[in-house]
């Protein structure tokens, strides 16, 4: 057989396979093109008018007032709409996001319809690192918008018909305040009592100092607190089956094709073509299953390993000092570990860090650009314990001077210089590399 009628007759037997298997794994949802979803109804539907984002879905109470917390600051471009009880990297974050709008004065306005959230109208928990965290993921079609506060034109939109809005929350908690269900500590604290000198301090932040005395009063044991908050639009399952079945395709068009070229016998041909599609589709599986087994493998290296904390240092180290004028919002998605290097005292870490930066420019539409960084890590091989019984506020002595210790712009002691180490479980960055 030739070259043109080997190509011609793998083509013709690769179409009826990939039809074949098409029609098991791709389900078309009619109910799209019904009249109610289609675009012009969905933004009738967003740009109704609500006095907050999500006025009118159907959610629990804390998950609505845990995305607004967040929608309503960035629709407001105002601080003063801010939580107190925020993390302090995501705190950092939204107060650079803010002010940058301000600067160009405009808003962020995210608005939201057809609101389904994920898992059933409840946040999915988990205990780590010494931690409480939950998440909720809203599943929904948005529409995103700039808008000038002041003549109400929209300078910018995105409109998203399968948008996902996420939340991740965390908050430390007492065992003792666990099995006795006690709230004291949470989201009734608004004030606390100085240890130092009796002075009734705000607790705004993670980490308050007296304004009387100057000591440092940091409290361990939060309400729950925003870590993450992202709104993203996912490829749909039809899609992922369709780009595994061109891939598929491609592979098989190109065995049969040679089969059939270099075996005369068309019925040997075909099946040695099948069966060499098929023990290579086993070897790329292989492959994949082996990296995803390291990937598995490498974290169990990593005493107390958390992946979330570790995302906190990483953004907290790349983000630290936000010293680009037009950078509105970042954040880091995947980690991917490469190597873990343990010694007697430390663990140190190679990761890659997938993220996004959205940058929005005083002239110009706003843009997005993805990012790849890959970092050397280090931190203690046996950390501390975060601590989640004892005194809810916890005051540390130098155990150099005995005095209150107040750290300075370096880290140590205002009264005698001796170098604390607060946190020997947090990640440092020892080398960087972008791509």
């Amino acid at each position: 057989m030739g070259l043109s009628e080997a190509m011609l007759f793998a083509f013709a037997a690769t179409i009826i396979c990939a039809f074949a298997i098409a029609e098991k794994i791709i389900d078309i949802d009619f109910e799209q093109f019904m009249p109610k979803n289609l675009k012009k109804a969905k933004m009738k539907r967003i740009l109704a008018k609500r006095e907050t984002p999500l006025q009118g879905a159907r959610l629990q109470k804390d998950i609505k007032d845990s995305f607004e917390n967040v929608l309503l600051p960035l629709g407001k471009a105002d601080k003063g709409y801010l939580p107190k009880r925020m993390d302090l990297t995501f705190r950092r974050k939204m107060v650079h996001q803010v002010e940058l709008l301000g600067k160009r004065k405009l808003c962020r306005d995210i608005q939201v319809t057809d609101v389904v959230p994920l898992p059933k109208n409840n946040f999915k928990r988990w205990n780590d690192d010494g931690r409480e965290w939950r998440e909720s993921i809203l599943q929904c079609s948005s529409l995103e918008r700039l808008i000038s506060p002041q003549s109400g034109k929209t300078v910018h939109q995105i409109y998203r018909k399968n948008s996902y809005l996420r939340i991740l929350q965390s908050r430390h908690i007492r065992h003792s305040d666990r099995q006795g269900k006690n709230k004291e500590f949470y989201s009734d604290k608004g004030t606390i009592i100085c240890p130092s000198c009796g002075a009734e301090v705000e607790l705004s932040s993670q980490q308050v100092i007296c304004p009387y005395c100057g000591g440092v009063i940091q409290s361990e044991f939060y309400d729950w607190q925003t870590e993450v908050f992202e709104i993203y639009e996912k490829m749909g399952a039809n899609m992922q089956y369709g780009l595994l079945l061109l891939a598929y395709s491609g592979i098989m068009f190109l065995c049969l094709t040679l089969c059939l070229y270099l075996i005369k016998d068309t019925d040997i041909s075909l099946t040695i073509g099948v069966i060499a599609t098929l023990l290579i589709l086993l070897g790329i599986a292989k492959i994949f299953q082996s990296k995803k087994e390291k990937q598995e493998n490498l974290p169990k290296e990593i005493v107390r390993y958390s992946e979330n904390y570790l995302r906190s240092c990483i953004n907290d180290a790349l983000h630290k000092d936000v010293n680009k004028p037009d950078l509105m919002d970042y954040g880091i998605g995947s980690i991917i570990l490469k190597n873990v290097v343990n010694t007697d005292k430390t663990t140190e870490i190679t990761a890659t860090a997938y993220g996004s930066e959205t940058y929005l420019p005083e002239s110009g539409k706003p843009y997005t650009k993805k990012t790849k960084t890959t970092l050397v890590l280090q931190r203690a091989r046996y950390p501390e314990r975060r601590k989640t019984d004892g005194a809810f506020f916890k005051e540390k002595d130098c155990p150099s001077c005995g005095a209150n210790f107040i750290p300075d712009e370096h880290n140590c002691c205002s009264f005698c210089g001796y170098s604390f180490q607060v946190d020997n479980a947090k990640w440092v960055v020892k080398a960087t590399g972008e791509s």
